[in-house]
């Protein structure tokens, strides 16, 4: 216990007053003269010890009461754990209010923000005006930076909206302590509002200062349901004009009811492609597939959306996607085409196919090709090695097939340089593909499946036969897939990836004289799995906040029109951060990108990518600590400087004063003293009577 007027102590001094008066009591007993007195010694006696407890009993509620009124007036209070070490001065105060998307659930007070912010103005108001004040947010904005009056704290609140933002505990509260560090003569307290999903909470990771003391305010919403899409993808990675695909859409149920028959729409380029419904159980998972037919080539534009209430800004989904009118292959090869390869690719309009020699083909035609093909050729000179690398990293696949005479040590080297496999010496033992990889995405929709869905090649499938190839091996730093393999379980095919492409190699030349694989039915489904899967694959969506850069298109980077993102059917525009990464080049958001739609990229008045944005879906799984569960998980952890605010009968504005004050025991202390006073008085009328 201390005191706010310690010198009101000395008052303990006029407890001598009434001890005085007793000891010194003057009243003198008057003689009366009887003719016997004997019949009244007993009750004399008697009353004499009556007297001498009235006086005591008067006595003891006389110091009570005065010491009960001296320790009135002295103002004493317990000190609350902010008051401990609290440095002389102004006090710094910071001021978390957390305003992501799951402030907008509803609670007894209004919505969790606008109660958020009221919670802030009562802290604000418990203080001196001496003192000074920090709001922050989850937009981590530059305003919000600065340490400001207790005037300005009130229009800055007033601003504070809903933000697609997502910050974890630990990342404010480190925050926090940095903008402390700025203020060193001064006492730091800082509050912490929110409704502490346990996505963001991550109270494990909490690193406290010791100069600072936290204080927690929990806020509980009445109910906390949601339904959302949490993420999309396609059974298969190719789209072509025409082609049936499947769309699954993994939606999730963070509620307590059973959602039944639930509408889900699929709309591309604004037109409904599909509609279903969905039965989901509370608290569970479902996976959903949509098909559909794809329409005309270009950029498309997907949107999913689900009905749910009261959180609803991740009831739709966005993604987008491209479907190419043609596939570009490069042929490059020694002395003459490969008649195989050049029969397959001239066969189909889909593939735009070119073909030059080792000596004359444009290496800086590569970026507007998907797919290279290398046969026959002897060596590989150090700068088509180089730009094949180059182009792998970039996103694009690469398909060598050896050359018919001894492999040159040029081919090695350049296998050695992305880390894989290199090829031995040939090998003249006649043998047979005995096994494929069936669940390889280059196999998909190759293979009859059976009635329950799954591929089982026969024991005598008719699979290609190998008369000559050369040992692969190796590939310790990135190993490859086998796509195909021999019955002496050496490779025949692999696939590796490299950058943001694909190596295809293959044991063999494709020659008669070396494999019948040209020649086989397997030949024109590998081959075409193979170029349909080169073709540029950007995400099909982006996270708001987490995904700041994409890659250019390769054949856009050496254009020298201005890049610019522009929202679609909205005249919101920018124009990105440039930068070179190796051989790529990055365009940078910067935070720019704040509202959840389609984007498209332009450069100078073309159009070369488009891009999906959705909000994070951290804050839609609205499952919240309670306060009790706060607190546990503050000792759990043993977190040191935090004090939780749990729900009292005490108004908020009350707790926050004596956290900030101390609890004050001067109202005990006036009370008990009218008590004794009262005991006082009625002592004397009792014994009086």
């Amino acid at each position: 216990m201390e005191f706010l007027n310690p010198s009101f102590l000395f008052g303990f001094s006029a407890l001598a007053v009434p001890v005085l008066i007793h000891l010194f009591n003057l009243r003198r007993y008057r003689k009366e003269y009887f003719t016997n007195v004997r019949f009244l010694s007993q009750i004399q006696l008697e009353t004499r010890k009556q007297s001498k407890l009235k006086q005591l009993l008067i006595l003891a509620a006389r110091l009570l009461a005065i010491a009960f009124m001296v320790l009135a007036f002295s103002r004493p209070f317990i000190p609350s754990p902010l008051q401990s070490g609290r440095k002389s001065g102004h006090q710094a105060v910071s001021i978390y209010v957390d305003n992501s998307y799951s402030m907008e659930a509803n609670s007894t007070e209004g919505k969790l923000l606008e109660l958020a912010k009221k919670r802030a103005s009562e802290i604000v108001a418990a203080y001196k005006p001496s003192d000074i004040f920090q709001l922050m947010t989850n937009d981590f904005e530059g305003k919000h930076s600065q340490f400001v009056s207790r005037e300005e704290i009130p229009g800055m609140l007033s601003e504070v909206k809903i933000s697609h933002a997502s910050v974890s505990l630990p990342e404010i509260i480190g925050r926090m302590n940095d903008l402390f560090t700025r203020q060193k003569e001064s006492s730091h307290t800082a509050f912490l509002i929110s409704d502490f999903q346990k996505g963001t909470a991550c109270f494990e990771n909490i690193k406290t200062d010791s100069s600072v003391h936290y204080v927690m305010v929990p806020l509980e919403s009445i109910r906390q349901d949601n339904l959302f899409i949490d993420s999309v993808w396609f059974s298969a990675p190719v789209h072509r004009t025409g082609q049936a695909v499947r769309l699954i859409v993994k939606i999730r149920n963070c509620g307590s009811e059973k959602l039944e028959k639930v509408p889900l729409r699929l709309s591309i380029n604004n037109t409904q492609k599909s509609v279903t419904s969905f039965t989901i159980e509370p608290a569970q998972t479902v996976e959903i597939t949509l098909p559909y037919t794809e329409g005309a080539s270009g950029f498309q534009l997907g949107s999913l959306e689900v009905t749910d209430y009261p959180v609803i800004y991740d009831d739709i989904f966005y993604f987008s996607y491209t479907i190419s009118d043609h596939i570009n292959v490069l042929s490059i090869y020694g002395r003459s085409p490969n008649l195989y390869l050049k029969s397959l690719f001239s066969s189909d309009s889909v593939f735009n196919l070119s073909a030059y020699t080792a000596n004359q083909v444009d290496y800086s035609s590569f970026s507007k090709h998907n797919l290279i093909l290398i046969s026959g050729i002897d060596e590989l000179a150090s700068g088509l090695a180089g730009e094949l690398r180059s182009f792998l990293e970039r996103g694009g696949s690469v398909c060598i097939f050896p050359p018919e005479n001894s492999v040159s040590e040029t081919y090695n080297t350049f296998f050695s340089s992305i880390g894989t496999s290199f090829l031995g010496k040939p090998d003249t033992m006649k043998q047979r593909v005995a096994s494929i990889d069936i669940e390889n995405v280059i196999f998909k929709d190759v293979f009859e499946k059976d009635a329950a869905g799954k591929i089982t090649l026969p024991d005598n499938a008719d699979l290609p036969h190998v008369f000559k190839y050369y040992s692969i091996s190796g590939g310790s730093v990135n190993p490859p897939d086998v796509l195909m393999r021999l019955q002496n379980g050496l490779p025949f095919l692999t696939s590796t990836p490299v950058g943001k492409g694909t190596l295809y190699l293959c044991a063999s030349p494709i020659e008669p004289s070396f494999t019948n694989f040209q020649q086989h039915l397997m030949f024109v489904p590998v081959m075409f799995r193979i170029a349909f899967l080169a073709q540029a694959q950007t995400s099909l969506y982006y996270i708001i906040g987490r995904n700041e850069s994409f890659d250019l298109p390769s054949d856009s980077v050496n254009e020298k029109n201005m890049v610019s993102i522009k929202r679609w059917n909205n005249s919101f525009e920018f124009i990105p951060e440039l930068k070179s990464s190796g051989r790529l080049m990055k365009a940078y958001f910067n935070g720019q990108i704040s509202e959840a739609g389609w984007y498209l990229v332009n450069r100078g008045r073309k159009q070369i990518s488009a891009l999906a944005f959705n909000y994070d879906r951290k804050e839609s799984d609205i499952n919240c600590f309670s306060p009790k569960e706060v607190e546990a998980a503050v000792k759990k952890y043993n977190i040191k400087n935090i004090t939780v605010l749990k729900p009292s009968g005490l108004p908020f504005s009350k707790k926050i004063e004596q956290l900030n004050q101390g609890f004050p025991l001067w109202k005990l202390f006036v009370i008990l003293a009218l008590i004794f006073v009262a005991a006082e008085i009625l002592l004397i009328r009792l014994f009086r009577s």
